[in-house]
């Protein structure tokens, strides 16, 4: 019996009905939406989930997050340099309509420090259909202890971006929001000495 047919005991719902398959090489990714199942079935479809993929759940503590393209390696800490361990957890992610989270074995926790590398395309590849993905921002621990947001990315301080409502849409690096001026557009003294004069004139017609 597929562990599918096991959550139909008990409920009207057809849980296949919410699963889909990417196949992408030689590797395939199966999804579950859980959005329309309860509490209960979603924690026992977390447990089924991690026996599966035999990873254990990531219950320590989370500080700073890298992608796995930055890090170029998923072995080693960029941080620290100590051996990582891949996990599952519930990663929480950025879309143009709203923060999701996601369980899934994307993320190499490092032994020694609060730093992991997430695999971004697992994550986009398994994402609900309908969104568009945007970056992972920190760990939901599911109730146990409050969710974790990234405090760097990619060794960078990170600035979220909220919409009106507070809800968290995006991301980006501190030094991306700063304007970077290259000297050709930068006025020459003599343009500029003309500039200061004529703004002088017009504030004299005043």
């Amino acid at each position: 019996m597929s562990w599918f047919r096991r959550f139909r005991r008990g409920s009207e719902q057809d849980i296949s009905e919410g699963t889909r398959t990417v196949v992408t090489g030689d590797t395939g990714l199966v999804t579950v939406d859980l959005d329309s199942f309860g509490p209960g079935a979603q924690k026992r479809l977390f447990g089924e989930i991690a026996r599966i993929n035999r990873l254990p759940l990531f219950e320590g503590s989370i500080e700073h997050g890298f992608s796995k393209q930055a890090a170029g390696s998923t072995d080693k800490c960029p941080r620290c340099g100590a051996v990582t361990r891949q996990h599952n957890a519930n990663f929480v992610y950025a879309t143009d309509i709203a923060p999701r989270a996601m369980l899934a074995p994307a993320g190499y926790f490092c032994s020694s420090c609060p730093t992991v590398i997430v695999d971004e395309e697992l994550i986009a590849a398994g994402m609900k259909q309908g969104f568009q993905y945007r970056c992972v921002v920190g760990i939901d621990y599911g109730g146990k202890k409050d969710f974790e947001i990234f405090r760097t990315w990619n060794g960078k301080k990170p600035i979220y971006v909220l919409d009106e409502n507070h809800q968290l849409m995006d991301m980006t690096a501190e030094d991306e929001l700063r304007p970077q001026r290259s000297s050709r557009h930068k006025p020459s003294g003599k343009k500029k000495r003309k500039m200061e004069r004529e703004a002088r004139r017009r504030n004299r017609r005043k």
